[in-house]
């Protein structure tokens, strides 16, 4: 049970701290949204990921893995119909010059933005549980 809180709190981290930064996931800012949404993707990722990962094992084992993050962006976008006050949205990044290099603007889609997100998720969540784990 402890263990399980504990990934609950990480993933109200996770997502407080990718919806700060990326345009592509909204999640309200009240304090008890946060925990319970961490709560729900805590749940999400321990009952219905591995499932997933299952039915996608003859994918994976022909692609020798390289599929293997689908199964991260279907968890996620199981999250995201779960939970009402979470929303994940296509955006259009901004112009970025710096030092005569110019990025044009890009339009990111709704599949596009589930993926950097699920990324993004991961990324945080393995960095935190890397400096929080005991040795």
């Amino acid at each position: 049970m402890k263990s399980f809180l504990r990934l609950s709190l990480l993933n109200s981290i996770c997502l407080y701290a990718v919806a700060s930064f990326f345009p592509g996931l909204i999640i309200s800012q009240q304090f008890t949204h946060l925990l319970y949404s961490g709560f729900i993707l805590a749940l999400v990722n321990t009952l219905i990921k591995p499932l997933i990962k299952l039915f996608l094992l003859p994918l994976n084992l022909l692609t020798l893995g390289i599929f293997y993050w689908i199964s991260s962006v279907i968890s996620l976008f199981i999250f995201t119909k779960i939970v009402n006050y979470i929303q994940i949205i296509p955006f259009i990044s901004p112009v970025i010059n710096k030092s005569g290099f110019t990025i044009p603007s890009l339009a990111v889609n709704f599949i596009f933005s589930l993926i950097i997100s699920s990324l993004l998720l991961s990324i945080f969540f393995n960095l935190l549980n890397w400096i929080l784990t005991e040795e």
